[in-house]
């Protein structure tokens, strides 16, 4: 019998709703958020008097919460500052008066809630007397509206009317109001990595012929009353999730012949807000019949690869497509790039060829702000149609560098925006900011490496902060980044890079006010977030930096003498098909991720890497075996 056991889950992947950030246990996170809009479009808005109310309902799934946090969204607004906003919650009278320290730099208001006030099931809180409200408008076109939680009155709250908002009193939607509880989410997801039955550590090793009766979970945990944790679990016989190989989710903590490979989730509840269920340890108990007689011609492996890993959040990847073509072959990108002999210049002169296509900003001339299409941007901008920020240098450059077969994407931080690109020579994620001032046009680097986002947030607040260094190539200067550094205070990213041929789901107009699109993922650095109006916050680094076109092998002994079957498992995004060679030969493509492997005796080289279908070619797995 085979046991696997784990106690630390701080590297597991796991929704927004699981705290296994504060101690290596899991239990659901302390705070969640509640909001009925996506913050899409934040322009209009609408000015509050004694008259003129707006109500907004959110449904809270327990009461049993130390209070919560109001947050509404006043852009640039000052007004309650000086004369006090009226807020009822639940029929209890509240002022408030705007405080800019406690908003920190977004344009979120905030107010606490005392738990005193909150109620389970629908709680309604109405603004009224001063300050401003702004809307999120349903879409058009739909034939049936959604249902909204707002509702607006023109008679000082004695009457409510939906399908009112605006100056014109006809816009469907919702006013950008979230409600940040304090209390424990209703449920939250825990999942494990992908589990070798084999080789349970992941060094590597050559696995023998193998039978596996029986998988059965065991864990150790705390279930309060009114809480609980249940499992489920799913198992294959290949490393990464295949239909066609593994099973499906099955509720329940045992598996009759699973595969060499498993997987296991924990969903954690409560139906009280102030108790939480707590994942201590669980244990994987294999029932395996192994044949150790068939690793005997196996004298010796070695492995050279990396450990795989993976977000919890997908990705959307922008795959081939002709508007990618056209970009590339229009402005001639692998000219740009050409003279760049290695890949950091490559991409120094992509970033300075952004930069240099337009100059930024200059709304008061050409007030239109175009989305985050490059070929728009492009077009917008030298057809002075319309102005280009720094949001629109880092989607350019985001664009650009993935119609090259890079895998970059935008990445939004305090009032600025630029990109990421994952760099197959660093194997690593990177940032290059595009513009668009001369303080910008740059890659910012510690010691001569160049770093990424959470790399300078974590900088920025220690000793290292004065070896931050903005890197200029290919103009070979290199500078102290002096300004700017704050303003990584806070980052985060669209799940998706796909922005040539979809606008949307994005913030129109981005960086033209504050951010209040309710679709990035944010780092945090506490799982009780500091900037609490977006849902989607995670300290987990993985989260943030997964692993880009990187291959990893796994062996298990064949029923033919002297031969290995070899699986593969891949990180590319965009996948075409894998470059495999042996013994330093040539390199051979193979479609499918498992073949088999005859070695001759002494020492045999199996060398296998990944490739997109741009042609961007991935790190190279290794292992070393020695036959007899």
């Amino acid at each position: 019998m085979k046991k696997i056991t784990t106690a630390d889950f701080r590297d597991y992947r796991r929704d927004r709703f699981i705290d296994a950030h504060t101690t290596p246990a899991a239990r659901l996170a302390p705070t969640y958020m509640i909001t009925n809009e996506m913050g899409v479009d934040g322009d209009i808005c609408e000015e509050l008097s004694p008259a003129l109310c707006a109500k907004v309902e959110f449904d809270i799934p327990s009461a049993k919460t130390k209070g919560a946090e109001l947050l509404f969204y006043v852009n640039a607004d000052k007004s309650t500052a000086d004369k006090p906003m009226r807020l009822q919650v639940n029929g209890h009278v509240l002022t408030h008066r705007q405080n800019r320290e406690r908003m920190l730099t977004g344009g979120w208001d905030r107010k606490k809630i005392a738990a005193k006030y909150l109620k389970e099931g629908t709680n309604e809180f109405v603004f009224s007397h001063s300050g401003v409200l702004h809307i999120d408008p349903f879409p058009g076109g739909l034939a049936d509206t959604p249902s909204s939680h707002s509702s607006r009155s023109f008679d000082g709250g004695k009457t409510w009317h939906q399908g009112t908002m605006g100056e014109a009193r006809a816009i469907e939607g919702e006013y950008l109001v979230r409600l940040r509880v304090k209390g424990h989410p209703p449920q939250g997801t825990l999942c494990s990595p992908v589990i070798d039955l084999a080789d349970e550590d992941g060094r590597g090793r050559i696995a023998p012929r193998m039978g596996i009766r029986r998988l059965h979970l065991k864990a150790r945990m705390r279930q309060p009353q009114g809480t609980q944790i249940h499992f489920e679990l799913r198992a294959g016989s290949t490393p990464s999730f295949d239909p066609r190989t593994w099973t499906a989710w099955e509720r329940g903590t045992a598996l009759q012949w699973p595969g060499r490979f498993v997987q296991w989730r924990a969903i954690l509840e409560t139906d009280e807000a102030n108790k939480t269920p707590t994942l201590q340890a669980v244990t994987l108990e294999a029932d395996i019949e192994e044949d150790a007689k068939s690793l005997a011609p196996f004298k010796r492996a070695e492995f050279d690869q990396p450990e795989l890993i993976h977000s919890s959040y997908p990705f959307a990847y922008m795959g081939l497509h002709p508007h990618q073509e056209r970009l590339r072959k229009q402005y001639r990108l692998d000219e740009v790039i050409a003279a760049g002999k290695t890949e950091l210049e490559q991409l120094a002169l992509l970033r300075d060829w952004v930069h240099s296509q337009w100059l930024g900003w200059q709304s008061d001339k050409y007030p239109h702000c175009p989305s985050w299409n490059p070929l728009e941007v492009l077009d917008t901008t030298k057809g002075d149609w319309g102005f280009g920020m720094c949001t629109h240098y880092g989607a350019v450059f985001a664009g650009c560098a993935s119609s090259l077969g890079w895998v970059a994407r935008s990445i939004v931080v305090d009032h600025h925006c630029l990109a990421e690109v994952w760099c197959e020579e660093l194997q690593k994620w990177i940032l290059e900011d595009a513009g668009p001032a001369r303080e910008f046009d740059a890659t910012y680097e510690i010691d001569g490496v160049p770093i990424n986002a959470l790399e300078l947030h974590e900088a920025a607040a220690d000793e290292r902060r004065e070896k931050i260094m903005a890197n200029k190539l290919p103009q070979k200067v290199v500078e102290p980044m002096s300004n700017y550094i704050d303003v990584f205070c806070r980052f985060g990213i669209p799940l998706r890079n796909t922005h040539l041929i979809f606008a949307e789901p994005a913030e129109l107009r981005h960086g033209a006010g504050q951010y209040h699109w309710d679709g990035y993922l944010w780092w945090s650095d506490d799982v009780d977030p500091r900037y609490a109006e977006y849902s989607l916050q995670t300290s987990r680094i993985g989260d943030f930096y997964w692993s880009v076109n990187q291959t990893r092998l796994y062996l298990q002994v064949a029923e033919k003498a002297r031969t290995l079957q070899v699986d593969l498992e891949h990180t590319a995004p965009n996948f075409s098909h894998f470059l495999v060679r042996q013994d330093g030969g040539p390199w051979r493509e193979e479609r499918e991720a498992r073949f088999e492997w005859t070695l001759a005796a002494g020492e045999n080289l199996l060398e296998a890497r990944a490739v997109n279908v741009f042609g961007k070619q991935g790190r190279i797995a290794k292992a070393c075996v020695e036959a007899s």
